[in-house]
């Protein structure tokens, strides 16, 4: 008699929990059946073949019910009596989850998988003559202000034909220096606005877009000009291509995998620091002294005025028309 595996899948946002897929697959081909799963994004999850059933995190569930019941996203673990924590600053999201079933992912299992629904009449207005910006504010070392924005947005409409659509969700998320406000900029001279304006929690339901239609926009897109965040995770289910916008996160720690290969239609473009602050222990130790530590992330760990590590408009402009040759 097949087993009853569930996998818990305890986080909220959603570049954090498509992570999680490629886990959710090994599972289920080891298994050689579909699992259960209980998650805040039950929507990831709700048309994936390897799935039998979608709980929500909030869902009163007799877990007796299941023979193995597995954390997927539990970043404490005891070595020897001494408590380590996880730290996501350092350690890669997809396999954090495959830590929690005791395995490890090979670069041709890390690729994400989601299962889109229809197209809506907004998704169908996006074609290959679209680039999507991704335009919520976060930390401030992964933030442009508004006026980068607003000049990439000019360069494009001067000197190409693309259309220009912008995506992201006013929100207030919880992090570890408490609860952060994360806002939408309203741009001019851009031609499809579908962000979701709304400030709330980090609700996926009906008073935002759904999944299933950022799917579509993104995919129908040329490319999605973005910082590290959900749509570029999102993003690497598609045959898009993805401009990250570069910041003090090394990007081989939060890129896509599509191909086995990080470099399929995927470039970072950074600005002049390389040091990659956000993600070098060596600042753990500096701040906290201790490797086993969380740095505080939002500003730049080097002291510099300004993100350095970000490229200007221009640089990022240069990158899109590399695109018009393909």
């Amino acid at each position: 008699m097949a087993k009853k595996v569930l996998l818990k899948i305890d986080c909220p946002a959603l570049g954090d929990t498509l992570c999680a897929t490629p886990t959710v697959r090994k599972a289920f081909q080891s298994y050689g059946h579909k699992i259960y799963v209980q998650t805040g994004r039950p929507d990831i999850f709700e048309r994936s073949p390897y799935v039998e059933k979608v709980y929500h995190l909030n869902d009163n569930i007799d877990y007796s019910i299941f023979d193995e019941v597995y954390d997927t996203y539990n970043p404490n673990i005891n070595i020897r009596g001494k408590d380590i924590c996880i730290k996501l600053s350092n350690f890669e999201a997809r396999q954090l989850h495959a830590l929690g079933l005791g395995i490890t992912l090979y670069p041709e299992e890390l690729h994400y998988d989601y299962f889109a629904g229809e197209q809506t009449k907004d998704s169908l207005k996006v074609n290959k003559n679209c680039l999507i910006f991704h335009i919520t504010d976060n930390w401030p070392n992964r933030t442009w202000p508004k006026k980068s924005w607003e000049r990439l947005s000019s360069l494009i409409k001067t000197h190409t034909d693309y259309k220009i659509v912008t995506i992201g969700k006013s929100h207030t998320e919880d992090t570890a220096y408490g609860k952060m406000p994360k806002n939408v900029w309203s741009l001019q001279n851009i031609d499809y606005d579908f962000c979701d304006g709304i400030t709330g929690g980090q609700d996926h339901k009906s008073q935002y877009r759904p999944i299933s239609e950022l799917w579509h926009v993104l995919n129908n897109a040329k490319a999605l000009i973005s910082f590290d965040a959900g749509p570029i995770h999102l993003a690497g289910t598609t045959d898009t291509h993805i401009l990250q916008i570069g910041a003090s996160i090394d990007p081989r720690k939060t890129a896509p995998y599509r191909k086995g290969s990080q470099d399929y239609k995927f470039k970072f473009v950074g600005g002049d620091c390389k040091l990659f602050c956000a993600t070098n222990p060596k600042y753990s130790i500096r701040e906290h002294g201790t490797i086993n530590s969380l740095p505080y992330l939002p500003e730049c760990l080097e002291r510099y005025p300004k993100f350095y590590c970000q490229p200007t408009p221009d640089q990022m402009f240069f990158e899109i028309l590399k695109l018009q040759d393909e």
